[in-house]
């Protein structure tokens, strides 16, 4: 496995988001992984995800989560089982809200739990601050110890056991909660990465 922590300073400082003799923490690779803008990348794997500045909640987490521990913190993937309704897609464009109008698009979201010395906290990196702007709720702050705001509404959640792959884990979810409407819910995201990638940039 690539050791990440280095490949994020690099890109960081290649794009100018990072100072050249700037240390990263756990705050700022929050910040960094954050602002990368939401759209799927060639793979979820994180390499890909920094290489290409860009991910979903699975992606961007899946390098919060191995970054975090690099960092010396324990870190656990979580998954929450959701849905987009009528009622939480009204800031989203028409051709979105059509999907939802049919019925409710199921979906699996990721984030992580993070071990501070303030106790345990939700991280959630999923909207980008650019987002705000279109309505997405974005977490705009990193404190130790204090829950983010996930960005969905969770039905049930998940903790992705110990030495398990989470996408392995991830994907089963889906085939269970999401069952038929599967493809709906992958046309929904790939919708939704489009929409924010145009207007939120």
């Amino acid at each position: 496995m690539t050791t990440l922590l280095p490949v994020l300073e690099r890109e960081s400082r290649r794009r100018n988001l990072a100072a050249a003799d700037e240390t990263l923490t756990a705050a700022t690779c929050f910040t960094l992984i954050r602002d990368m803008p939401y759209r799927r990348a060639s793979s979820r794997q994180p390499e890909a995800i920094i290489r290409e500045w860009q991910g979903t909640c699975s992606g961007k987490h899946y390098a919060l989560h191995q970054i975090f521990g690099e960092l010396g913190l324990g870190c656990r993937v979580i998954m929450c089982t959701h849905r987009f309704t009528r009622d939480n897609t009204l800031h989203f464009p028409v051709e979105l809200r059509a999907l939802v109008e049919r019925e409710p698009v199921p979906d699996v979201h990721t984030c992580v739990k993070l071990e501070t010395d303030r106790g345990l906290m939700v991280v959630d990196a999923t909207w980008p601050s650019s987002a705000a702007p279109l309505g997405m709720p974005v977490n705009r702050h990193f404190e130790a110890g204090r829950d983010m705001t996930i960005a969905c509404d969770p039905i049930d959640t998940y903790e992705v056991p110990a030495g398990q792959d989470p996408q392995v884990f991830k994907e089963r979810l889906i085939e269970e909660f999401c069952g038929a409407s599967s493809q709906v819910r992958d046309d929904f995201i790939e919708g939704m990465g489009r929409w924010l990638s145009h207007a939120a940039g």
